[in-house]
């Protein structure tokens, strides 16, 4: 059975998923999602990941981010983790989330 959450994405915790709607326009973009147990676990899966991507310890520790070829694979990574979590958000969104994401092109190639 599907049900509603409201997923945040800010650049400090994109991993956080609710029941509850808290937007109050500091915390980031809310997105109103339907889904069901087994959709919120890969979703999370996803965020968690991307999340991990973004504060990996050992690029931060490394100079690899100062060298063009690691960089742009990096970004390159990153953006199609994104990618990916706006498809799953887009394809579990309500209208209004659906709008919201063709609005900033998240899902443009």
């Amino acid at each position: 059975m599907k049900k509603k959450y409201y997923i945040q994405l800010n650049p400090i915790s994109m991993d956080f998923i609710s029941d509850v709607s808290i937007a109050d326009g500091s915390n980031g973009y809310e997105y109103e999602i339907e889904a069901t147990e087994e959709e919120i676990t890969e979703l999370q899966d996803a965020l968690q990941h991307a999340q991990a991507h973004d504060s990996d310890e050992q690029s931060l520790l490394s100079f690899h981010h100062y060298q063009d070829e690691f960089a742009d694979h990096d970004r390159r990574e990153y953006r199609d983790e994104l990618t990916d979590i706006f498809r799953k958000l887009y394809q579990l969104g309500t209208p209004k989330t659906k709008k919201a994401i063709e609005e900033i092109g998240a899902l443009d190639d």
